[in-house]
């Protein structure tokens, strides 16, 4: 007859619940579920609706938004605490959700851990893709996201298209 053993059991249900915390950010293209990671001042997030969405760390980080069709850019006159890549008929752009809501509890794993190397030389860098999405470190510490055809690129300031 098999005994119970409050202490294996605890340690049963410690393990189960830490799993999912544990792998959340090591999804990868084909693995349903949201992929997390940093870089940086980011912290990103891409949902399986190749939704990007990223809390910056620091908030004293000014955004710049193209227009297109030759028109001047337009500077957002307040910093920014989250970028997100969320509708396919707007250029990236601040949100303003209270909290945190695209880092987890305790950090987002680094970029490094999630991603897969990617370009050459001055553009060697980390790429995570999920979902038709993409972020990816470059050129001399710039960081960069793609989604639903628009983009935003950091590198002193955050520029967005």
């Amino acid at each position: 007859m098999r005994k119970f053993d409050p202490r294996k059991a605890a340690a049963a249900v410690a393990v189960a619940a830490a799993v999912p915390v544990l792998f959340a950010g090591a999804a990868h293209a084909d693995t349903p579920g949201t992929v997390y990671f940093s870089d940086g001042i980011f912290n990103c997030s891409i949902d399986d609706a190749g939704v990007v969405g990223c809390d910056l760390t620091s908030p004293s980080n000014y955004m710049s938004i193209d227009l297109g069709s030759g028109s001047s850019d337009l500077t957002v006159p307040f910093p920014v605490n989250e970028v997100v890549i969320d509708v396919p008929w707007a250029p990236a752009h601040p949100a303003f959700d209270i909290g945190t809501p695209h880092t987890l509890p305790g950090g987002n794993p680094d970029i490094s851990t999630v991603g897969h190397p990617s370009g050459t030389g001055a553009t060697a860098g980390v790429q995570v893709s999920h979902a038709g999405s993409s972020c990816q470190t470059g050129f001399h510490g710039s960081f960069s996201c793609d989604a639903m055809g628009h983009s935003f690129t950091y590198y002193e300031i955050i520029t967005a298209n």
